[in-house]
């Protein structure tokens, strides 16, 4: 009987112990209550429970590095911006107004693996070229959009290049965010390409895109099933390069073009109200200068774009030149633009210069203070006068704020 005791106890034993390293944290209870029958005696239960505790640092230490893996790869910002406006236009109407704005964005993007990217965007409007929500309504809420959503592959086996496709931010070379062709809040739908490489000190891009702007079934009315040769799209190409010169001067040029399909006859509103069935056809040059003269960081820019395509050639250029400083938490930014009636689309182009009209000329200077980490005072003042004598004043004051 005492033998049969031992061999009893033994088993109880070493099922404890396969028991208690196999186990989770809740099987200590199994551990006292083995203790407490007198099945394992004080140095054997002590041992067993530091092995569990030891096996739970572990799968905790796991699991929390696991978690931390995962959540370094989410990336979460935004930023907020309220805006005071006033707008004087003296056409027939007499248009003055003053409102109060605010423009909220919320961004997302994550590492899927070490060649594909994702990401999106909410705003607090669907425009093409604002995201201002102006505050009315009797205490109302306010919509929000999908500004960006898109997949970004950049492949291991090619170095410097990458797609993206869906819904993203403008990918061709930009020489500031003065709008001539393009509003900054513009964000283009569609698939393109970017190769980066270094030759030498320079820097160079090529870009490449399709773009569709709106499907041809959509806007004919009927399901035709012509697939892509309906749709009002839009395809570009570009090349850049930057250089550093040295630790006080550095500059950038670049040169883009937008060719819209002419299968599909342009209509007003979609492209431009401006076009009247216009074809477009865009070539632009722009360029930047920066210079630290020791004193503030200063920079100089210019671009120029004609629409080949226009149906009337005195009435297809457009130009902007300006420049900019920096002292201390103050920012300064002037350009003087001139863009005539059928250079560019005024669907696409700044939205505030002249109320996004084009067929005007006039100034656009910008002012910032910096208050503190993240948090800035702004404004901004544009003169714009339309060729058929039309004079409209924009002042804005912002308060803006990053996360």
């Amino acid at each position: 009987m005492k033998k049969l005791n031992i061999v009893i106890r033994t088993a109880l034993l070493v099922g404890a112990t396969l028991a208690a390293t196999m186990a989770s944290a809740s099987d200590k209870e199994l551990l006292k209550t083995l203790y407490n029958n007198g099945v394992l005696n004080k140095a054997q239960y002590q041992k067993l429970l530091k092995q569990e505790k030891s096996k739970e640092s572990f799968v905790s230490s796991a699991k929390s590095s696991k978690s931390s893996d995962w959540f370094s790869k989410i990336k979460i910002g935004g930023d907020m911006r309220f805006r005071h406006e006033n707008i004087d236009r003296d056409d027939t109407n007499g248009v003055k107004e003053s409102r109060q704005r605010i423009r909220a964005r919320l961004k997302v993007s994550a590492e899927v693996n070490d060649e594909v990217d994702v990401g999106l965007r909410l705003v607090t409007t669907g425009g093409q070229t604002s995201t201002n929500q102006t505050i009315e309504g009797s205490f109302s809420g306010k919509d929000i959009f999908l500004d960006r959503a898109y997949i970004n592959w950049h492949p291991d086996f090619l170095k410097g290049a990458s797609a993206i496709f869906g819904k993203f931010g403008q990918p061709w070379y930009n020489v500031s965010s003065a709008g001539l062709v393009w509003d900054s809040d513009v964000n283009p739908e569609g698939v393109a390409v970017t190769y980066k490489t270094k030759l030498g000190d320079v820097q160079l891009a090529a870009t490449g895109g399709y773009f569709i702007l709106e499907d041809g079934d959509t806007m004919q009315g009927t399901a035709n099933n012509n697939g892509f040769s309906d749709d009002l799209n839009m395809y570009h190409a570009g090349l850049s390069a930057s250089m550093k010169f040295n630790d006080k001067l550095k500059g950038s040029v670049g040169s883009n073009v937008f060719i819209y399909n002419k299968e599909m006859q342009l209509q007003n509103g979609v492209v431009g109200t401006n076009l009247e069935n216009s074809a477009m056809e865009i070539y632009e040059v722009a360029g930047r200068i920066d210079v630290d003269t020791g004193i503030l960081p200063v920079y100089t820019y210019a671009q120029y774009a004609v629409n080949e395509a226009a149906i009337d050639s005195d009435q297809n250029t457009a130009w902007l030149a300006g420049f900019g400083a920096k002292y201390g938490s103050f920012k300064l930014n002037y350009n003087y633009r001139d863009t005539q009636r059928f250079a560019v689309a005024d669907t696409f182009n700044d939205s505030d210069f002249a109320i996004g009209n084009v067929a005007a000329r006039g100034h656009k200077v910008k002012a910032s203070y910096k208050i503190s980490k993240n948090f800035s005072l702004g404004s901004a003042y544009l003169a714009a006068r339309e060729y058929s004598g039309r004079n409209t004043d924009i002042f804005q004051l912002d308060l803006k704020a990053k996360f």
